[in-house]
């Protein structure tokens, strides 16, 4: 459409009856349709990611559904870990309908005779996958936030679908014929069903939301910044994975007047809207935010990882700018959505200002929490460890990484013994089990014979004096991003190493003892996985520890180890954490470990072994974490696991 101005052709925005100066946005054609498809070929990526070779493996169940469990109140952590485990039976298959179904939902998009059908079909999809594929963003677990993708991408494409139904010109939701088409009313939002003032509601809302959420307590800690830009690295490409590291290094300590930094930012962009002529600003200034958290907080959704199943909520939180931007303005005589708002209902529009401003300075009154949060516990009490996709049933205490109900304990308790000292509610190395003895746990299996337990305890107390921590006084407390992580680490590592309970699975597998079998545990080692691209990879676990009881061996623990003598990483903080040994002696025919200095004749000291750290898959007393169980404590938890059918045995019941 054109308007002749002094005899010149002035273009202005393409649809019918708009007036005005034409945008970027309107020489670009960014209209109603063109949101359309283009959410329809979003639709289309996530089916092709849902095609991923690894979505068709356990890694799908234990990696996407079950840690969205992590953190949630009960009924809803019930109903997730009930879902992961129907899926479970049959990964492969549902992750194929999964994978069709949103390809058709897309490329119905794509075509405009069936955008109604597909929008339907989307908003039925949007419901299930929030709610299980999402855990409805985390927004229930007091941790979520928009730098992270909160509330989730897929609640997103339902926002975009809602405001680009489609409809006929004239209809009563593009509404007020008198309402000029300039300024938002131009948009494809406009001249959507909500029309320019409905759209630009849920705009504001969604951002007042962030703000919302980042006024949490837990969003306001010192380290919640630090530790979402860290914690998106795992399983990222060398150089991503560095760039994230370095950022969150860079911002460590920041985390408090970045939340309010944020917060406020957040306010504006959402109420900006709302006071000028020029709302395509605060739009645009909102998908500039939007692309910098995709590319920072949100690691591009992980695409690079093989494991996303969606680019992540940045993209849509664009696409949705993108669905606000004014094909054509005129800043002298558009109306400003504000007093248009306050024409038409003054006692709504009152009302929704004051909310969307009180809401938030409501939340940031809140006390913030200190580091060790009161919810840890409860948080890791309401976790379902197994991840194997097994099928077992989840029950309101823990499972262990094997599925058993034994709590694990990363609380230590005021009167836990710690090597190097007493333990007490705040020492980290208590809370992940560094020699920790809870009261609760007692070994119900037959008994040992009394050569074993006399062997199994000394050779445990000389292995303890060689005992080195990478972080010996490892004090800073977990946040609740930590905590989280730390919980899918344990449940991606069980999952993954579920397959070698029987101990000829891993033989096969190509792992070989490297210490004695002399000895009732011994140590596996998997030499190719020994290399710095595979540190903390759940598909690529160095090393499996078995002992080896009368009733045959058991998984007891996944073991990684660094393939040097450098440090290893902490992303879950002092809740991981690595230790070493200095007193071992080995082969020099055999090469296993099969002593302790002072050492024998035809054994050779190697000095200090390399960084190790376990992920134990029996129900030791301090937890799937605890850093080094005693050896007797091992094998008798081997042997309870088998009599409750969580283990291999070579006889009957015991």
């Amino acid at each position: 459409m054109t308007t002749v101005i002094r005899g010149k052709a002035t273009p202005v925005a393409d649809s019918p009856g708009d007036v005005g100066r034409s945008t970027m946005a309107g020489r670009l054609h960014i209209d109603k349709r063109t949101i359309q498809i283009v959410l329809g070929v979003m639709w289309v990526i996530d089916a092709g990611l849902q095609f991923q070779p690894r979505m068709f493996g356990t890694d799908f169940v234990s990696m996407v559904i079950a840690p969205n469990a992590a953190g949630q109140p009960q009924v809803i952590a019930s109903s997730i870990t009930h879902m992961a485990h129907f899926l479970s039976r049959d990964v492969a298959l549902w992750n194929t309908i999964f994978g069709f179904t949103q390809l058709a939902i897309g490329i119905a998009l794509l075509r405009r005779r069936t955008v109604k059908i597909a929008l339907v079909a989307s908003f039925a999809w949007v419901a299930g996958v929030w709610s299980f594929g999402e855990g409805f963003g985390g927004i229930f677990t007091g941790h979520a936030n928009a730098l992270m993708g909160a509330p989730g991408a897929v609640v997103l494409y339902a926002v975009i679908g809602i405001l680009v139904w489609p409809k006929a010109e004239g209809e009563a939701a593009d509404r007020p014929a008198r309402e000029p088409r300039t300024g938002l009313a131009s948009s494809a939002a406009g001249h959507g069903p909500l029309g320019a003032l409905g759209g630009l509601w849920i705009w504001a809302a969604i951002w007042t939301f962030f703000a919302v959420l980042q006024f949490l307590p837990q969003n306001r800690s010192s380290g919640w910044l630090s530790d979402s830009l860290t914690g998106m690295a795992n399983g990222e490409p060398g150089w991503y994975g560095h760039l994230l590291n370095s950022l969150g290094q860079a911002f460590t300590g920041a985390g408090t007047p970045a939340a309010v930094l944020l917060a406020t930012l957040f306010l504006l962009i959402g109420l900006g809207p709302f006071v000028t002529r020029r709302p395509d600003v605060f739009i645009g200034i909102g998908m500039g935010v939007a692309a910098l958290f995709w590319f920072t907080g949100q690691a591009m959704g992980g695409i690079m990882t093989g494991m996303s199943t969606d680019p992540n909520a940045g993209p849509l939180l664009i696409l949705l700018g993108a669905a606000f931007l004014p094909l054509a303005l005129d800043p002298v005589s558009a109306p400003v959505p504000a007093a248009v708002a306050f024409g038409r209902h003054q006692i709504l529009a009152t009302l929704g200002i004051v909310g969307l401003a009180i809401v938030p300075a409501a939340v940031a009154v809140i006390p913030g929490v200190p580091a060790v949060a009161a919810s840890t516990a409860t948080n890791m009490q309401h976790m379902t460890m197994s991840g194997s996709g097994s099928g077992s049933s989840s029950s309101t205490s823990s499972p262990s990484a094997t599925g058993s109900t034994a709590t694990p304990n990363l609380k230590g308790g005021s009167g836990s013994s710690a090597k190097g000292g007493t333990a007490n509610s705040m020492n980290m190395a208590g809370m992940a089990g560094l020699g920790v003895t809870d009261p609760n746990w007692k070994y119900s299996g037959p008994p040992l014979s009394a050569g074993e337990t006399a062997l199994l305890t000394s050779v445990g107390g000389v292995t303890d004096t060689g005992h080195a921590m990478q972080t010996p006084n490892c004090n800073p407390a977990p946040t609740a991003d930590q905590v989280l992580g730390a919980v899918q680490y344990v449940q991606a590592t069980s999952a993954a190493v579920a397959k070698y309970k029987n101990l000829s699975a891993a033989t096969a597998a190509g792992y070989i003892p490297i210490t004695s079998s002399a000895y009732p545990i011994v140590h596996y080692l998997n030499l190719s996985y020994m290399n710095n691209q595979d540190i903390l990879d759940p598909n690529h676990v160095d090393s499996l520890v078995y002992a080896f009881t009368p009733n045959g061996p058991v998984l007891v623990a996944a073991m990684y180890l660094l393939p040097s003598s450098e440090n290893g990483p902490m992303p879950y903080g002092c809740l991981v954490q690595w230790h070493a040994h200095t007193n071992l002696c080995t082969s020099s025919t055999t090469h296993q470990i099969v002593g302790f200095t002072p050492c024998a004749p035809g054994t050779v000291h190697d000095g200090r072994t390399p960084f190790m750290t376990h992920v134990w898959q029996v129900p030791v007393a301090g937890g799937p974490l605890a850093i080094d169980p005693s050896d007797l404590q091992v094998v008798e938890a081997a042997v309870m696991a088998q009599r409750d059918g969580q283990a291999p045995s070579s006889s009957g019941t015991l």
